[in-house]
């Protein structure tokens, strides 16, 4: 038995493109039930979530882009142009220190007046997926390199500490 008969039936019974035409229907509604049932199915999937508090060091930022940082408290979290269930809690700012040799060789710490350093604190939720946290596309684990991403700001630090919060969500 053919595959394709001379009519352009699979198998001899259904025409090719009254198929093609039934399945771009059912994409369409099942599209169109998506967009408007969207958040009731991300309620379900972040049902199962845990809240994560984690903490995030940017070093040596302009003072001008930290204070737009600290305005920016409340902010969303967003990746991949996605905004995601988690947001910047808290920002402070903190002096940025150098390393410098003084005359005698010893290492000393002084503050660069012209940078900062940010603590950003964000809480999420976030389902665990293959051993870690993932927040959007990055995961979250201490000592790795971490993107702040809200609609206004953009900052890549280190996370510094995580914490679950709530393991129900």
């Amino acid at each position: 038995m053919k595959i394709l008969d001379e009519k352009g039936k699979l198998f001899g019974k259904v025409n090719l493109i009254d198929l093609i035409v039934v399945l771009v229907i059912v994409a369409g509604v099942a599209a169109v039930a998506w967009k408007l049932g969207g958040s009731a199915v991300t309620e379900a999937i972040n049902s199962n979530a845990a809240t994560l508090r984690y903490e995030v060091v940017c070093a040596n930022v302009n003072p001008d882009a930290a204070e737009g940082a600290v305005a920016d408290i409340g902010g969303q979290l967003m990746s991949n142009g996605d905004l995601l269930d988690g947001y910047v809690t808290d920002c402070v700012i903190e002096p940025h220190m150098e390393t410098v040799v003084d005359a005698d060789g010893n290492a000393l710490q002084v503050e660069d007046p012209s940078a900062r350093d940010l603590r950003f604190t964000i809480e999420t939720k976030v389902s665990r997926a293959a051993n870690a946290y993932a927040v959007g596309s990055q995961e979250v684990r201490v000592g790795k390199s971490h993107i702040v991403k809200t609609v206004d700001i953009e900052f890549t630090g280190t996370v510094t500490s995580v914490e679950i919060v709530d393991e129900n969500g």
